[in-house]
């Protein structure tokens, strides 16, 4: 009898630690409670080419880089361009991170120099005189990773505090290395050595 009793037991122990397996598949399967909340506000994963590829005359791209890449422009008949101000305080209100975050303009090769006007940390790429801004897309913004994957495209109407939002939640999502490991990276040597 008490056989018996034991093995019921072991059954119903059985069958509530397996339960949430095929639970959890059912839910998945016809999307069943599953919550829809947005991953990215831009488009995630965007077909655009990795940024060592893009028609650049100086390359946004360092191999030996820990950093992110913040990548915009601005629109070709717009002479006072107001998203170059807003990205430098965005970049700036990154705090502690925006040194892990590398902030480019995208100018067109034809454009007078732009190193008159440059806002604080930001570096300019010139894009081939062969290159029109319909080969881009409408995107504005480009979120890289630092191998150089575009991550995040934004286009059409752009909300800062999105770009903001989802800039954040990839630097928190991938720390930065170990000061040591950042070290033996950049120099190719370990320091004390």
């Amino acid at each position: 009898m008490n056989i018996a009793q034991d093995k019921i037991r072991l059954l119903m122990l059985l069958a509530v630690l397996f339960f949430p397996v095929p639970l959890a598949w059912s839910m998945w399967y016809w999307q069943v409670g599953v919550p829809t909340s947005t991953v990215a506000h831009g488009e995630l994963l965007p077909q655009v080419d990795n940024i060592r590829d893009w028609p650049l005359l100086n390359p946004i791209h360092h191999e030996r880089s820990h950093n992110w890449y913040l990548i915009f422009r601005c629109q070709p008949d717009v002479p006072d361009c107001q998203l170059r101000d807003e990205m430098w305080r965005m970049h700036r209100a990154l705090g502690r991170d925006a040194a892990r975050v590398q902030r480019w303009f995208l100018l067109s090769e034809n454009t007078d120099d732009p190193a008159a006007g440059l806002f604080l940390g930001e570096q300019v790429a010139l894009l081939y005189e062969a290159v029109k801004g319909q080969d881009l897309g409408e995107y504005m913004i480009w979120l890289a990773d630092p191998d150089g994957a575009v991550v995040v495209s934004y286009g059409g109407t752009i909300e800062l505090a999105d770009v903001f939002d989802d800039l954040k939640y990839l630097l928190r999502r991938n720390p930065a290395p170990p000061q040591w490991q950042a070290r033996l990276f950049n120099d190719g040597t370990v320091q004390g050595e």
